[in-house]
């Protein structure tokens, strides 16, 4: 069925300004913020706290993937929730809760209490930060959906790069305690002020239209998008379809981009959370380590804008087949990594293809299935990528404790994304099903 624009009840402008824009700004502080917990980041710590405290990289990375499987299972409820109660709250309480967990993480002493902490962290994480951005900032836009997306994604990237800098300088200077003390105050600062005031789940709660269109705007595209859905630009946003949960569950592309999408969170999960110990352990500085890692976020930004137009031009699944096996090329690079340079052409190789996944990703289920239930259809992809995403990191760590090497696993891991890039020939547009046509006379 087509999507009805409804009727505004207010100006369709905040102040001169499309309020959908202030809601990029939000949503890019939302993913700085929620890049804390994030791999590079929780690798930094991998190697200091396994020192002093004597635990294994295998026990270290399991409560990682304890909590970020059952923040997977939580998007069950949050997506839903989301769709229907707004963002706002549900992320306030996240925001404070994760702050408040970091600093707790710098008085940890034993096991079971890294155990909690560590669950709890990437629960709130996984449930709450990985989904929201890919929920309420598509409900603002349409035409302009990949503009916006890419944006919004700066935000993720200037943390990624900024973040293992300033976690690996106070490591250095002050310790992996004084380090998650930082690590709280960075998201008190950035995220829970801006959430609480600023943040609205759909432009329908203001009275608003995506895109900003006025009533008159959106009339006219309408009539001039009579009889043509699956385009691009500003007529895409009047041949919008709307698919509910249910719906999208009986579409091949839903599984299609659903395993696609979840073996690459394994592989690149795994690649973030070990990239520093790989790299240090092929005998390359801290320096040079920590320098790939930033690089890769710098790579990501122009890519990911970039990559925010073509996804309105062009059919979005041969954009990501594309990235997907320059992800396997990039896999492979890593495995003959031995010099800083390698390293650094791999950091840039890595972030220039994760900067247009990242965009294409936030985009692809909004534009398959419509804004109305992307909370619900969300929240069944999100035990499944999240589980991937846990497993990766903690596999890798076995294989390591089992090899001394992470050859293998780097080897599985370019197959996977190799073999995985075919699943988007296949993740073709869903089509709606037709109208029931008005009876015949007799």
């Amino acid at each position: 069925m087509q999507q009805k624009v409804a009727a505004p009840a207010k100006k369709a402008r905040f102040s001169g300004v499309y309020y959908g824009w202030v809601i990029v700004v939000v949503t890019g502080l939302v993913q700085f913020a929620g890049g804390t917990e994030t791999f590079p980041v929780l690798g930094l710590f991998l190697g200091p706290m396994t020192r002093e405290l004597g635990w294994s990289r295998a026990s270290f990375s399991a409560p990682l993937t304890i909590g970020t499987i059952l923040g997977g299972f939580a998007g069950f409820f949050v997506g839903p929730a989301i769709d229907r109660y707004g963002a706002r709250w549900i992320m306030t309480v996240a925001a404070v809760l994760l702050g408040s967990i970091f600093f707790l993480m710098g008085f940890v002493t034993e096991l079971w209490q890294h155990y909690v902490l560590q669950i709890l962290a990437r629960c709130i994480t996984a449930g709450a930060f990985f989904l929201v951005v890919g929920i309420v900032l598509p409900k603002w836009f349409v035409a302009q959906r990949g503009r916006a997306a890419a944006l919004s994604g700066l935000g993720g990237r200037m943390g990624q790069f900024l973040t293992p800098i300033l976690v690996q300088t106070v490591i250095v200077l002050l310790g992996w305690r004084a380090s998650w003390a930082g690590l709280a105050i960075l998201v008190w600062a950035v995220a829970v002020i801006p959430i609480f005031f600023f943040l609205k789940s759909k432009p329908e709660d203001m009275g608003l239209l995506p895109d900003g269109l006025t009533p008159e705007e959106a009339a006219r595209r309408q009539q001039g998008a009579q009889g043509r859905t699956g385009g691009r630009g500003p007529l895409k946003a009047l041949a919008e379809v709307s698919m509910g949960p249910r719906e999208a569950l009986r579409t091949r592309a839903f599984y299609m981009m659903l395993i696609a999408q979840s073996a690459l969170s394994l592989v690149f999960a795994s690649l973030h959370f070990h990239w520093f110990a790989y790299m240090t352990g092929q005998g390359l500085s801290d320096g040079v380590a920590v320098a790939s890692i930033s690089l890769s976020s710098l790579a990501g930004i122009p890519t990911s804008l970039f990559a925010g137009f073509l996804v309105e031009r062009y059919p979005i699944r041969y954009i990501l087949l594309a990235t997907y096996v320059g992800f396997t090329l990039s896999v492979v690079l890593l495995l003959f990594t031995t010099t800083a340079l390698m390293a650094y052409t791999y950091g840039i190789a890595l972030g220039a293809f994760s900067g247009v996944a990242n965009t294409a990703s936030l985009v692809v289920w909004a534009d398959y299935y419509g804004r109305g239930s992307q909370g619900a259809i969300r929240g069944l992809t999100s035990p499944v990528n999240q589980t991937t995403n846990a497993l990766g990191p903690f596999l890798a760590a076995l294989a390591y404790d089992a090899t001394g090497s992470y050859t293998a696993i780097l080897w599985v891991f370019a197959g996977v994304t190799g073999v995985t890039s075919l699943f988007w020939l296949l993740a073709t547009p869903p089509k709606p099903k037709a109208e029931a046509a008005p009876a015949t006379p007799s």
